[in-house]
């Protein structure tokens, strides 16, 4: 039954994930990296190449088994999507950036995912060809995106708008959903592996967005430009992962490492937000 849930529920609740991604985006997301490419590239640059490499440094420092490790680099290929954009929201980042590097993250990482999991996976290719990973991938992630887009777009209807919010709530239950899941069908590995696993995936996170702040620092001293990048680097997209583990490599104890980041990840967050809540209240 658990397997079911896996191999059934978690590719639903990815796709209705990215489908509550494309709602929030337009073409003019798209368009406005030409106001400021420079500061896209950057960040693009940190979440798609400087988040690996910090990822591969861990697993060589730690001496991290395989599976943690594994896992740790699948996290590592999938940049965060709704949940960045609203926790950049919700800490007073720039949201405008934070969701046009969703936007264009979105297309990348159904291909450049496939291509660099094997350089931790060698085998990988034998069990999972990049064509089906990709397709696959494409499938659940970008078309969804892509449908989200065209319904804000084209979806003009007096319901529109409550569908639109409710579909922004439910997409954090869809995460707590894959997680629940994924942690029912594998609570031996999770006991057994908590604490090494928890101590990179906190690592990865701090890393990642002290690597985001360090990237903002080359554009000036701006408060906003270096929490959106913090958050951008620093929060991944564990959903993508979990589905990456357990549906297309079939390999639900991979799952471990991005579960446990879906869970402490939090804790960097409720941080940021509390902090910038804090100044808001002061300043009032």
């Amino acid at each position: 039954m658990s397997q079911m849930m896996l191999t059934i529920g978690l590719p639903i609740a990815l796709a209705w994930m990215m489908f509550c991604v494309g709602l929030t985006l337009s073409i003019t997301d798209f368009k406005r990296v030409l106001q400021y490419p420079t500061k896209v590239a950057a960040g693009l640059a940190a979440q798609l190449i400087g988040l690996p490499v910090i990822a591969y440094a861990l697993v060589i420092v730690l001496d991290l088994p395989s599976v943690v490790a594994v896992g740790l680099w699948i996290l590592a290929l999938a940049p965060g999507g709704a949940s960045s954009n609203a926790i950049c929201h919700l800490a007073g980042g720039d949201s405008a950036l934070s969701i046009t590097m969703t936007a264009i993250s979105s297309l990348i990482i159904p291909f450049s995912l496939p291509l660099l999991l094997p350089l931790m996976l060698p085998d990988v290719a034998a069990t999972l060809p990049v064509k089906t990973a990709i397709l696959q991938l494409v499938a659940v992630t970008l078309v969804p995106t892509l449908l989200g887009m065209a319904f804000n777009r084209y979806v003009r209807a007096a319901w529109s708008e409550t569908f639109t919010q409710f579909a922004g709530r439910s997409a954090l239950w869809a995460l707590f959903f894959t997680v629940a899941i994924t942690l029912a069908a594998n609570t031996k590995v999770f006991y057994q592996m908590f604490s090494v696993a928890s101590v990179a995936v906190m690592l990865l996170c701090l890393l990642g967005m002290g690597l985001g702040a360090l990237v903002a620092r080359g554009f000036g001293r701006d408060p906003t430009l270096t929490k959106t990048f913090s958050i951008e680097v620093g929060i991944q997209n564990a959903g993508t992962a979990i589905f990456v583990a357990v549906v297309q490599l079939n390999q639900p104890e991979l799952a471990l490492t991005p579960l446990l980041y879906g869970i402490l990840m939090n804790i960097p967050v409720v941080i940021l937000i509390s902090r910038y809540r804090r100044r808001l209240s002061h300043a009032a």
